[in-house]
Formats: structure tokens, sequence, C-alpha cells
């Protein structure tokens, strides 16, 4: 009897204790929640607004010629600046700013954190400068991008100019902590249409030209801060 016990003994301890090397089954992990999964949310705010306005003009020889030049030279082109203000006006105006500023990935340009982005559509006209934030956000980290300006100038020459004027702010909370301004100037390759005219080639020169100017703002900006 007391053989039998020491054998059943022996036997529940080599059950009792798994071999090296033996496998195991392991117990499986919890699933993630859905909170648990779910990529936080950025903690940084970017603001963007296209210029609220936008302007063109025409200059011939006689602006070189003191006021009155400028003014006979002003005079002569009544007709021309009234057409190409409207279409530049129309071909740039805040929504079509704001389509193109919403495919220029500006965050990564500009090498700011990970931010959500606000195009505000309705554009903005700096007059004066105030250290305050423009929009009411009380975001700890947070950024505006203004397009401060856009013109179109044709003078003697060359056949037109696109001229964008553009600032970037980062704040740290109440504080603003860069401020940054400049502008781009490009020489456009194609005249604004005349009443009749396709306006398609221009429109897509002017929208191109106003991409690449913010585009090399935001390199410029990066570099410069570097």
């Amino acid at each position: 009897m007391r053989k039998l016990n020491t054998t059943v003994a022996l036997a529940l301890g080599a059950l009792a204790t798994a071999p090296a090397g033996a496998q195991t089954t392991a117990t499986p992990a919890p699933a993630p929640t859905a909170e648990a999964a779910a990529p936080m949310a950025p903690v940084c705010e970017l603001h963007i607004w296209p210029a609220a306005k936008v302007s063109a003009s025409t200059q011939g020889a006689g602006a070189s010629f003191g006021l009155i030049g400028v003014l006979i030279d002003s005079s002569a082109h009544a007709g021309q600046n009234k057409r190409d203000q409207a279409f530049i006006t129309a071909a740039l105006d805040t929504g079509a700013q704001a389509k193109a500023l919403r495919d220029i990935d500006l965050v990564a340009l500009l090498h700011l954190p990970p931010s959500t982005v606000i195009v505000h559509d309705q554009g903005i006209d700096l007059k004066t400068d105030d250290a305050k934030r423009i929009s009411d956000s009380t975001a700890q980290c947070y950024a505006e991008f203004v397009v401060r300006g856009l013109s179109y100038i044709k003078g003697m020459a060359y056949k037109g100019q696109m001229r964008t004027f553009l600032s970037i702010r980062k704040f740290d909370g109440a504080v603003v902590k860069t401020d940054f301004r400049d502008s781009k100037h490009d020489n456009l390759e194609v005249k604004l249409p005349k009443d009749g005219e396709d306006t398609g080639p221009a429109t897509d020169a002017l929208i191109s030209a106003f991409k690449f100017d913010v585009t090399f703002f935001a390199d410029k900006f990066s570099k410069k801060k570097a």
C-alpha cells in the first residue's frame, strides 16, 4: 500500500511540473477598447484665413512721369483695370483661395506639430496689427496663417505679375512667440482675358501662382526657423 501511494505521488508531481521546453497555452490578452485603439486628437490648432480682397492694376509709360503722369496713365487704363479687377476677384475669391489652401499640407510645410486645421472661408482684411488672436480659440498650442493681400499688376516690362503677401504667427498661450511675414512676386506667362475670351488658362495660371507663393513662403519660413 505504501509503495502504491509513493507511485501515485510521483506521477502527480510529474504532471504538475512541465518539462523544460514544453509548450504551454497562454491566456489571451484582452481586446483593446475603442477608447484605447482610437488615435489621440491633436492638441494644436492651425487657423488659416484667405484674403478678403484682391486688386488689379495696369501701369503704362505714363506712370514714370510723376503725379500727373500717374493720373493720366490711370485714366487711360481705367476700363482695363475695371475688367481685370472683376476677373481676378472672381478667379481668386475667398472660396477659391480656401480650396487652394486646403490642397496644401501647411502643417507639414511649416514644420508644425500635429494640428487640427481650421480654414476660415469668409476671408479677412487686416487693417492693423493686434497682439491678440484673430479667432476666439483657447487652444494652448495655436498658430495663424493669413493671406494678407493679393494683387495683380501689369506693367511695361511684363505681361502680368501676381503678388502674394502672407504671414504666420505662432502662440504659446496668449503670447505671440513667432511673427513672420513676407511676399512673393511671380511673372505670369498668360494675360488676363478680355471680354469674350477663354478664361480657363488665366484662371489656372492665377491659382497655380497662388499655390506656388504659399508653398514658397512656407518653405522660406521653415528654413529660417531651422
